[in-house]
Parts: C-alpha cells; structure tokens; sequence
C-alpha cells in the first residue's frame, strides 16, 4: 500500500492528497516554465496514479493551458499557488513539487529543456540532463 501525502496552496484554501509514488522529478529550464514559476525552472513530480483527490477547495483550481504549447499551469485562483492537475491524455499527474506538505518519493530527477537555461541558473547540481523530455513523456 502507498503513502499518501498532502498538498496545497500558500492560502490554505486549496488542499489535496496523492500518492507519495513519482516517476520523476523533473527541473523543467524552458522559457514557458521560468515565466510561469517566475524562477530559474520548475520543480514537478509526475506520477502515473490516478490518486490526486481534491479534499477542499477544488473549485477554486483554475487552469491556464498554452495555445501553441503542450503546456498547462493549475494554480490556486485565490492566491495564484501553482496545485497539480492532470495530463492533457491523462495519463500522468502533475506535481509542483513546493506545493507539497511532505518530502516525496521519486525514482528518478532530471533537467529538461536544460539548453533554455539562463546564464544565472544554479549548475552546481548534477542531474541528468535532456535536450528535450525523455521519450516516456512523448509516447
């Protein structure tokens, strides 16, 4: 039996449980990922479950999906925290890693789209790195 851990947003409004059983962890470096974390990259878990269960605030989950891009952003609408949701095939969940409660189970990180990176991002890390993403996210 799996461990179940518990997410949500800085506002408490939003709270959600999932498995603690994640694929990856990638640290994603594209352009789309700096702009909507406002960081250096993303951190997201990406799991194969079907366990994210909303336990309150469901409603308030708004999602931003980019036109020209596979790309999706779930966020909190009352205070814009970035929630998981759930792949366009649906078949993986999604992750921000920092809206975590607790420390996940990953079996594997890497970096992707690790050529996108700024020159002010941190490379003392060792990863794996990817000129795209691996193959069992474009199957």
């Amino acid at each position: 039996m799996s461990e179940i851990i518990n997410g949500g947003c800085l506002c408490s409004e939003v709270e959600y449980s999932v498995k603690n059983d994640f694929i990856f962890l990638l640290f994603c470096h594209c352009e789309q990922c700096r702009n909507i974390s406002g960081s250096a990259h993303a951190s997201n878990l990406f799991s194969a479950t079907d366990s994210l269960k909303w336990l309150r605030g469901g409603d308030l989950v708004k999602l931003f999906r980019h036109p020209n891009r596979d790309f999706t952003k779930a966020f909190c609408g009352n205070c814009g925290s970035g929630l998981p949701y759930a792949s366009l095939s649906g078949n993986l969940v999604i992750v921000p890693a920092g809206s975590l409660h607790s420390e996940p189970r990953f079996q594997k990180a890497a970096k992707v789209f690790h050529t996108e990176r700024t020159n002010w991002t941190p490379s003392d890390i060792e990863f794996e790195e990817f000129e795209h993403f691996p193959s069992y996210f474009t199957d």
